[in-house]
């Protein structure tokens, strides 16, 4: 059962459009129609934000320069010292 409530106010020709796509692709209501696509999207937006697909060979240069590392240069300190001290605005 739904707990939360989302209210949107649409253009009339849009909101035609989505009843009559609702009943086209057989979903039960309105409601059931628009929560389908924000499922659908939410999820596609969130993985191409989250994740990262590379091809094997990449990955495996990846981990291969992962396990080269070396000591970071003074450069690369710095600028962790700089993200990690309080700064005034």
């Amino acid at each position: 059962m739904a707990k939360s409530r989302l209210g949107i106010r649409l253009d009339e020709q849009i909101k035609s459009n989505a009843k009559k796509a609702a009943l086209l692709s057989g979903h039960k209501s309105l409601t059931d129609y628009v929560t389908n696509l924000i499922i659908e999207n939410s999820t596609k937006v969130i993985d191409r934000y989250e994740f990262i697909t590379v091809e094997n060979g990449v990955f495996d240069r990846f981990i291969e320069a992962c396990e080269k590392v070396s000591k970071p240069n003074s450069a690369l300190t710095d600028a962790v010292k700089y993200r990690f001290q309080p700064h005034k605005e």
